[in-house]
């Protein structure tokens, strides 16, 4: 799957919140969340309006399929930043987020595991303790 994945509508040079929104997933209110946060830069307006373009449609399609993989929308400011700093899209830090995140992943699957097996001796115990008359346990 790619990391940022647009729906296949014809996305047009100037855009309403609205449309961004059907064609992203993500809602008026997030997207101006995302704003206010700094992850969308330089939303550019037409009176009262905000003005988005395809570059605003693949950074918040970004975001959400990050969301998606379990990365906070903190996590995804460094990135952000570099990018506007830079006007380049940082891969190396990305890439570092993601194998940061699969590290936490992977310890979360052990701690889990061992959880599992803890549960399992306490529902023995019960039962040795307890001996339930029904012969499904």
């Amino acid at each position: 799957a790619n990391f940022v994945s647009v729906t296949p509508i014809r996305i047009r040079k100037n855009m309403y919140i609205g449309e961004v929104s059907k064609l992203t997933g993500a809602s008026k209110k997030a997207i101006h969340h995302y704003e206010a946060l700094g992850l969308l830069s330089k939303v550019p307006r037409l009176g009262k309006y905000r003005i988005y373009d395809k570059h605003h449609v693949v950074i918040i399609s970004m975001i959400k399929k990050a969301q998606s993989l379990g990365f906070k929308l903190s996590e995804l400011l460094p990135m952000i930043q570099v990018k506007a700093k830079e006007n380049r899209f940082p891969v190396e830090v990305a890439i570092n987020a993601i194998k940061q995140k699969q590290k936490q992943i992977r310890i979360e699957i052990e701690q889990a595991k061992q959880l599992d097996v803890e549960l399992g001796s306490l529902k023995q115990e019960l039962i040795d303790q307890f001996p339930l008359n029904n012969p499904n346990n």
